[in-house]
């Protein structure tokens, strides 16, 4: 009797266990409710009241039309076709004065432009021979011609040139019937005129004709010369 009381109560232990297991465990309680009250913001904000400087920059006055672009300066460049910048010239003419004719060979060359002139430097030897008396000068000369007289592509060409002359002048007398020979020699300086006409028959050839005068002189013309060009 003893020991089935034992087990019985054995029996409920285990089983009161058993459902003690099989409950879920109870919920926590509840979170008291948040009784705290949200204060409003009373900050009030304050307008900007600093005033910003006016502008007193000054727009420079748009034009109508854009101002152009100042131009460089361009130095022109004047040249001249080979055949252009020297010569030969051989030839003769006749003078006033005690001899009657000269021959004459010249070199001329082509130094550059200033302005509306042109500048050539000539070079001439003459030589003539009269009675007893011989002379052979040699003289250089400056000669400037404006551009508007004439045109390079011309065949036939005015001839207007102006310009100082260097001369050097020297005289041989052969006294007839004395053994003597008497010499004499002079330097000048004057200025000369030209005018003419140049004819060229092919790029290398042509010929010049040409009268000049002397400042200082009594003659109004004293050379008048023709002469074959050369290039």
């Amino acid at each position: 009797m003893t020991r089935s009381l034992l087990w019985i109560a054995v029996l409920a232990v285990i089983t009161l266990g058993a459902r003690a297991s099989a409950q879920p465990p109870p919920e926590p309680p509840p979170a008291p409710p948040d009784t705290t009250v949200a204060h409003p913001d009373t900050t009030v904000a304050h307008p900007d009241t600093t005033v910003a400087p006016p502008d007193t920059t000054v727009a420079p006055p748009a034009s109508s039309q854009a101002q152009p672009a100042k131009r460089k300066k361009v130095k022109t460049v004047i040249t001249r076709s080979r055949e252009e910048l020297d010569r030969f010239e051989i030839g003769g003419g006749v003078v006033r004065g005690f001899f009657d004719a000269v021959g004459s060979f010249g070199y001329r060359r082509w130094l550059g432009q200033s302005g509306t002139l042109e500048t050539n430097i000539m070079g001439e030897a003459t030589g003539t021979k009269k009675d007893q008396l011989t002379e052979g000068a040699f003289a250089v000369y400056f000669l400037f011609r404006p551009l508007k007289t004439y045109k390079e592509s011309w065949r036939i060409r005015p001839l207007i040139e102006l310009g100082p002359a260097a001369h050097v002048v020297v005289q041989v007398a052969s006294l007839e019937g004395l053994a003597k020979t008497r010499y004499k020699s002079q330097v000048y300086i004057k200025t000369h005129p030209y005018v003419g006409l140049e004819m060229l028959f092919t790029p290398r050839f042509g010929i010049v004709v040409r009268g000049r005068a002397s400042i200082p002189s009594h003659r109004p013309l004293d050379y008048a010369q023709a002469a074959i060009l050369l290039r």
